[in-house]
């Protein structure tokens, strides 16, 4: 079909992107990060929605960014906005704080907030000394490869990692949810002027 053919060559790349090109974007977009953050700026002012909504959408999406869960933010923050009934699109780019960039911040400090909770509140300090003691001692008696793998992993690493991030989330998503539904406000205001002043010319 003559109308898919041009189709594809329309929407197709000239020079085709090579996997070390496709890589260098993940942290060096094509037009710059400053170009990347004012798309998605624009984009979340072109949402028809109420302040309120688009505002607890993106605080959803960034909460989500700090989950362990790491392939299923997208899934985490729209499912919070289903539930929560707020602006699903948005919650959608609010997982967009998860970058290249922004990851070892992240990951770095829900971790290391974990682990200062866990040791505060569970003695999780001498919890995991009692873990590498059993680990050896499974690996002397021949027992192994999971349950090495389900201490070292899931209660090392992943267990402080969601704790921290949860606590995490829940500061930054309030922060992003005061600070975008001001801003939201104010732009929909000044939108409401002009396109009033236009129709009374």
């Amino acid at each position: 079909d003559k109308s898919d053919l041009r189709r594809k060559m329309v929407f197709k790349r000239k020079n085709k992107q090579t996997t070390l090109k496709n890589l260098k974007s993940l942290f060096f977009p094509e037009g710059g990060w400053r170009r990347a953050i004012e798309y998605l700026s624009h984009r979340i002012k072109r949402l028809q929605d109420s302040p309120h909504r688009i505002a607890l959408g993106l605080s959803f999406g960034v909460f989500a960014s700090f989950s362990p869960l790491f392939g299923f933010h997208f899934v985490l923050g729209a499912l919070l906005a289903y539930v929560f009934k707020a602006n699903i699109f948005a919650s959608i780019l609010g997982t967009f704080f998860l970058n290249p960039i922004t990851f070892p911040f992240i990951a770095a400090i829900s971790f290391k907030t974990g682990i200062l909770i866990l040791d505060q509140f569970f003695n999780f300090k001498n919890d995991r000394n009692s873990a590498d003691t059993w680990i050896l001692d499974s690996e002397i008696k021949g027992l192994g490869v999971f349950e090495k793998f389900l201490v070292e992993v899931y209660f090392d690493k992943f267990i402080p990692y969601a704790i921290g991030g949860i606590i995490c989330g829940i500061i930054t998503g309030f922060i992003i949810y005061i600070l975008s539904k001001s801003l939201i406000d104010s732009y929909q205001k000044r939108k409401r002027k002009r396109n009033k002043i236009k129709t009374k010319i």
